[in-house]
């Protein structure tokens, strides 16, 4: 067993950060931006290179796309994202923070795969199987006994990784889309774990 010192804190103060979650550290957010810069450079990548026969928009919404799912995928697992969505909302929050806290209708805004069909070839069968997948998948998660939240969370990751590899094709240029996506909200944004801080 390790000698290190740890510190659970589960409350926080100030403004309400929907992003790293109220009261991050700046190594917090550092690590929210470059995984965000990861998802935002890969379409930059595509763009200058011209690997997909897409107007500049098209790019433009995927880069917007890609920085909020891999910025998430790294921002939803920060202990300071943790405490910020699995505590009440503060008496001086404002009431929208309520709806933000709200797991399932936190899952819900996540239309990207609705977004993936419209306009980059998805195909109709890709969005709605993988938005009703993700919101399925939320509420197993939520309905499921604390202690098992996080292997049922990775049982879904695990099948949303292979159905997208060998099920329902993805979409050109967004291959690694689905499972960043679920590893963003299923395991990230709804598995309560404890909010180790410095």
């Amino acid at each position: 067993m390790s000698s290190e010192s740890v510190n659970i804190d589960w409350t926080y103060q100030g403004s309400p950060d929907f992003l790293a979650g109220t009261g991050a550290t700046r190594t917090e957010r550092s690590l929210m931006w470059a995984g965000g810069l990861v998802g935002a450079g890969l379409y930059a990548f595509f763009f200058l290179t011209g690997t997909y026969a897409w107007a500049w928009w098209g790019y433009l919404l995927a880069g917007v796309m890609a920085f909020d799912v891999a910025g998430g995928v790294v921002a939803n697992s920060l202990n300071s994202c943790k405490r910020f969505y699995h505590t009440p909302p503060l008496p001086a929050e404002p009431s929208s923070t309520r709806f933000f806290k709200n797991h399932l209708f936190f899952t819900a805004l996540h239309i990207y795969p609705l977004i993936i069909a419209l306009f980059f070839g998805g195909g109709w069968l890709y969005g709605l199987f993988w938005y009703a997948a993700l919101l399925i998948a939320a509420l197993a998660v939520l309905k499921t006994p604390r202690y098992l939240q996080r292997p049922v969370a990775f049982l879904f990751i695990l099948l949303a990784l292979v159905i997208n590899l060998y099920g329902i094709p993805a979409a050109p240029g967004f291959e690694w889309f689905i499972p960043a996506l679920f590893l963003k909200i299923v395991y990230g944004h709804l598995v309560r774990e404890e909010p180790y801080r410095p």
